[in-house]
């Protein structure tokens, strides 16, 4: 499937509010010349998830480069630098999201983050708009919704999704983590998130490799097909039998409703 179809198909069996984000990494700082960098749009840099949400919210293909990130946490996850020894020891964590320095410094050493170089440039843009072959998609939707894509993933070879969360850094979970691993991703959007690029609080996110997207797309079919899980969720009680209260039978006996 090519980029419009793939927005087609995900459409048509998810049915999410958001367009679906096609990703482009590159390890140099240029972008492609009509893709807008976010410092050149806005005059000033925002941070990464205001980009996804751009992209998916209102269609906007948005272009990083290191100058245009303005949350100084997505510096070292995307391997533009090393974390200082502060943050190693737990301080940007603490006191935050950690009760101790120590427990931060745990927190802080499970946060994905890329190793040297390995990312120039990234590309946002809604996946029916891109131009390009994505190295990763975004997916945003409700539990019922990544539930299907989870479903998809696992329809082929079986086993289970594993993610790592841990409240805060999610382009580290959503970008970083499925790079490295090849393997898709649930993940839960943090609070920064929340606040800066108004994600709601009933989305989660899915995060897709290239290298699966296409056997995804053929497990939401199955499953959709064998009729197991569908989107629309299928509620039985459409189905059931109404039962109403015993006041309503004499006017079911005048309407020669009984049996």
């Amino acid at each position: 499937m090519d980029n419009k179809e793939l927005n087609h198909f995900f459409n048509e069996y998810l049915r999410t509010a958001t367009f679906p984000v096609a990703v482009k990494v590159s390890k140099t700082n240029e972008l492609p010349p009509k893709v807008k960098r976010a410092k050149d749009i806005f005059g000033y840099p925002i941070a990464f998830c205001q980009g996804i949400s751009m992209a998916r919210r209102f269609g906007r293909t948005i272009g990083f480069i290191k100058e245009d990130h303005a949350c100084p946490l997505t510096i070292p996850i995307f391997g533009y630098s090393d974390n200082p020894d502060f943050a190693v020891e737990g301080n940007c964590v603490y006191p935050l999201y950690a009760k101790t320095p120590e427990a931060g410094a745990v927190t802080q050493a499970a946060t994905p983050q890329m190793e040297a170089g390995e990312i120039g440039s990234i590309v946002l843009a809604p996946l029916n708009k891109a131009d390009f072959e994505p190295d990763l998609l975004l997916v945003y939707g409700n539990a019922a919704q990544i539930v299907r894509m989870i479903q998809g993933e696992l329809y082929n070879e079986g086993g289970a999704v594993t993610s790592s969360f841990m409240g805060r850094c999610a382009c580290g979970a959503s970008i970083v983590k499925p790079l490295q691993t090849q393997k898709s991703q649930v993940v839960i959007p943090g609070g920064g998130e929340r606040v800066f690029a108004l994600t709601t609080d009933d989305e989660l996110c899915f995060a897709t490799p290239a290298n699966r997207i296409q056997s995804v797309v053929e497990g939401i079919k199955g499953t959709h097909d064998s009729g197991v899980a569908r989107i629309p969720t299928l509620f039985f009680g459409v189905s059931a039998k109404p039962k109403f209260p015993p006041s309503y039978a004499k006017l079911a006996e005048y309407c020669g409703m009984t049996e």
